[in-house]
């Protein structure tokens, strides 16, 4: 992708944000519904689970938010280089909209030195048919041309883009680099990306070896109970992620659009499977909005 147009993307983000205040966005849960980690609405259904503050702190510590970010940078480069971002600043600005408000509606994370860390979010629509969606560290979320076609409300699209937004907060990335013995490698990359330099084919080749493997089941599932929690808080049917969910499940191993996504993911039923005892439970009673004729008509542009 030229250098012009990454950056003419970027500024996407700055101009979503404002855009954000003038149109009405569901009404935010946040006061009504706390973590995943406790309470009695909760706390049973998910009693076991990894404490993911901690594991997040272990994942960040070998990474300054600003190393994070260049790291991040590295990674979008290397997804943009494979497919560039749709050409459509109205879908781009719709989608980052949806991103941002659901981004906000998080729980603060502290780096590896036990800091506040913020995040310059930034998100896309990739040019490509296949039905997928992608996260990078320091902020960067991506999703397809092929998944909106596939998606039929807003509230499965924030159910979506909160996975990913749970991807890079908890570190799940970073986590792969480490387990995949690519640390130095990725040192390469930050200072490649800082100095402005060119990618090497080394690093390229670990970014896509990344996500051809795909992260650990458990993070996936990590993903999935806190990307329904953000949706929920920003005021979206909880359900909608679950929902996302079938249309996975509908889609054939022998479907070249379908074969990444889910050769990289547990299978889609036992996902749902396992969220279904929070929407029985914590999220019991919460309809929250779905917006679908807005997100249809938004998708008609895609056709």
């Amino acid at each position: 992708m030229k250098r012009v147009a990454f950056k003419r993307w970027l500024a996407l983000g700055a101009c979503a944000a404002l855009l954000a205040g003038c149109e009405t966005m569901p009404s935010g849960l946040s006061g009504a519904l706390g973590s995943l980690g406790g309470g009695s609405s909760g706390g049973g259904v998910v009693s076991g689970v990894q404490n993911v503050v901690q594991g997040a702190s272990a994942a960040f510590k070998d990474y300054s938010p600003q190393e994070e970010r260049e790291l991040g940078s590295g990674f979008a480069s290397v997804l943009l280089g494979a497919r560039p971002l749709l050409r459509n600043d109205e879908l781009q600005r719709y989608v980052n909209r949806v991103g941002l408000w659901v981004a906000g509606q998080t729980d603060p994370r502290k780096d590896g030195q036990g800091k506040p860390a913020s995040y310059d979010w930034r998100f896309g629509v990739i040019d490509s048919d296949a039905v997928n969606a992608y996260a990078t560290p320091g902020g960067y979320v991506f999703v397809t041309k092929g998944l909106l076609l596939a998606l039929n409300s807003e509230a499965e699209l924030a159910g979506v883009l909160g996975h990913e937004i749970t991807h890079v907060l908890h570190g799940h990335y970073l986590s792969a680099v480490k387990k995949g013995g690519f640390a130095q490698i990725a040192g390469g990359i930050v200072e490649a990306r800082s100095g402005n330099s060119q990618l090497s084919g080394a690093m390229i080749n670990m970014v896509r070896n990344i996500y051809a493997k795909g992260l650990d089941q458990s993070d996936e599932y990590d993903a999935d109970r806190y990307g329904m929690l953000w949706a929920a808080r920003a005021g979206y049917a909880p359900a909608g992620l679950m929902q996302s969910l079938r249309v996975v499940a509908g889609g054939s191993a022998q479907d070249a659009n379908y074969q990444l996504l889910l050769a990289t993911h547990p299978p889609a039923q036992e996902r749902i499977a396992r969220l279904e005892p929070l929407m029985n439970g914590k999220f019991s009673g919460i309809a929250g909005a779905s917006n679908e004729q807005r997100y249809l008509a938004m998708r008609r542009v895609l056709r």
